[in-house]
């Protein structure tokens, strides 16, 4: 997210805009009004955290306006009729404040599919993908920063969740990883997203050469009625980190479980 709207002249939902995100079409004036005070992003966060007043946020609390915080997934017929009025919206409003197209990444998101197709039709969708050992390493390595153990969920609950929860840590984040994917994939064919509407991209690609993924978005944006204007430049690479960092015992099982299942 931070290439992407590093890259291209977008609208986004940022840090600023997050501090008051019930007055959208104000806020996000003032947001466009300020931007010649946005400087190059840090490509630094935190559990997807950003810091800097410009650089794009998840902002949680503008999506539990709309969706439910808990069970993580909703389908079509979990969603309140009125709250999907005011997303649409509420959308249609930074469309027009932003007279740009607009981005959103926020990983809840990801269970909340079917609603957001049926609201939006027309919308585009990036499917990143990353070596699951890699995501699973980083989900571990998340459950002891923030809990202190490796057996306390962390992050986004896929439908099965609670099956989930009675296995084994290191089974836990494999299969939370390929669930949650599943998911994606299912809600975007059962909703008639078309194949052209989204964008499967790969993480070590973004990292290794950033330049490329980048004109892949733009042609396939571009392909679809939605044309991107350069922003700035990028970096050449970023390099992913590599080094174990969690418990050696614990990173063996998961590796062991990724490779036979």
């Amino acid at each position: 997210m931070q290439v992407i709207t590093e890259a291209f002249d977008l609208g986004y939902i940022s840090n600023y805009h997050c501090q008051n995100f019930s007055c959208p079409k104000l806020d996000i004036e003032d947001f466009v009004n300020h931007l010649s005070e946005r400087i190059p992003s840090s490509y630094s966060s935190v559990h997807g955290n950003t810091e800097g007043n410009y650089d794009p946020a998840e902002c949680g609390n503008w999506w539990y306006q709309f969706f439910r915080t808990s069970p993580s997934y909703v389908s079509l017929s979990d969603v309140d009729e009125k709250k999907m009025y005011f997303f649409r919206k509420y959308i249609e409003e930074m469309t027009l404040s932003f007279n740009k197209p607009i981005i959103f990444k926020n990983l809840y998101s990801s269970l909340r599919l079917q609603a957001i197709t049926h609201y939006l039709p027309k919308c585009l969708f990036i499917v990143m993908k990353r070596n699951e050992i890699d995501n699973g390493h980083s989900l571990l390595e998340a459950r002891k920063n923030v809990f202190g153990n490796y057996n306390t969920w962390f992050s986004m609950e896929p439908p099965n969740v609670q099956k989930l929860k009675l296995l084994p840590a290191h089974v836990q984040v494999i299969e939370q990883i390929r669930q949650i994917h599943m998911t994606i994939n299912n809600d975007l064919d059962t909703s008639g997203v078309s194949k052209s509407q989204r964008c499967d991209l790969h993480y070590e690609h973004l990292c290794c050469k950033p330049d490329d993924i980048i004109e892949e978005i733009s042609l396939w944006a571009e392909s679809n009625q939605c044309p991107l204007k350069r922003r700035s430049s990028i970096p050449p690479k970023f390099t992913p980190r590599k080094n174990i960092r969690i418990e050696r015992s614990i990173y063996d099982k998961m590796v062991s479980y990724s490779k036979r299942f």
